[in-house]
């Protein structure tokens, strides 16, 4: 497994959620630190089963302001599943010292395991500067269904800076999805087409069916990545789109919570 390495004065929230090799309620290990003076993400459990968790991300305090280094950490362990959700949108504000901020989340999913992230909108102010990478590594029949707002500016604002990656991998290191996006003033309209806000789901390890809400691209690696690009964040999410992929997952989990840790993770 590979973690994000965290630099001084990053706040690190991890979740960890494992089935029990022979039986019982599932493991969930929750933990968040960091500098006292800087804003963390908590995670908090809603609920648990044999099978998985269900967990929100919750800010303390305010996100991201100059010099903000957040770092997420998951692991889904063999056969279990995960669902995160978050109350609030993360709005990155105005750095006026010239600082940046950094949003950095690796996920690493075990053989037969699940995540569905529903993720809020995350705002980029007119004069933040944010760098945001997220790192996936899916084992053998691991699978992922996640939910990205992208808006650029708040309402009456220009778009801040942010530069984008996000680099997902199957079993043995095998490339499923690399993308990068830099947008803002310091790059131009282009690369979105002029548009403040640009909804996503991406779905690894598995095909979504077939939706007519956005710009569909299907990977080569089991996937399908989902977009629609819009001036408001309540019209950018495909949304059928995101209920068939939950809709899949849940399809999907069923057939999978049958097996034991034990042979899920040979």
């Amino acid at each position: 497994m590979t973690t994000t390495s965290t630099r001084d004065g990053a706040s690190l929230t991890r979740i960890e959620v494992h089935r029990p090799v022979r039986g019982g309620r599932c493991e969930v290990r929750l933990s968040c630190s960091g500098p006292a003076d800087r804003p963390r993400v908590r995670p908090m459990l809603l609920s648990s089963d044999d099978d998985g968790a269900r967990v929100s991300l919750v800010p303390e305090g305010a996100l991201l302001l100059s010099g903000d280094a957040v770092v997420i950490e998951v692991v889904v362990g063999a056969g279990a599943r995960l669902e995160l959700v978050e109350p609030a949108g993360t709005v990155a504000y105005a750095m006026s010292d010239g600082g940046r901020a950094s949003w950095d989340v690796t996920i690493h999913l075990a053989p037969a395991s699940s995540l569905v992230w529903a993720g809020e909108p995350f705002v980029v102010s007119e004069g933040a500067r944010v760098d945001r990478r997220t790192t996936v590594e899916l084992a053998w029949d691991a699978r992922l269904a996640l939910r990205e707002v992208l808006v650029l500016g708040r309402h009456g604002e220009r778009p801040g800076e942010l530069c984008q990656d996000f680099d997902a991998t199957g079993p043995n290191g095998t490339p499923v999805l690399a993308e990068s996006l830099a947008v803002g003033a310091a790059f131009g309209d282009l690369a979105l087409g002029g548009a403040r806000v640009m909804g996503t789901v991406t779905v690894l390890g598995a095909r979504l069916p077939a939706t007519d809400d956005g710009t569909r691209l299907d990977l080569e690696a089991e996937g399908t990545v989902v977009r629609r690009l819009a001036d408001a964040a309540h019209v950018a999410v495909p949304d059928r789109s995101w209920r068939a992929a939950r809709q899949l997952m849940r399809e999907i989990c069923a057939s999978t919570w049958n097996s034991s840790p034990s042979a899920l993770a040979r």
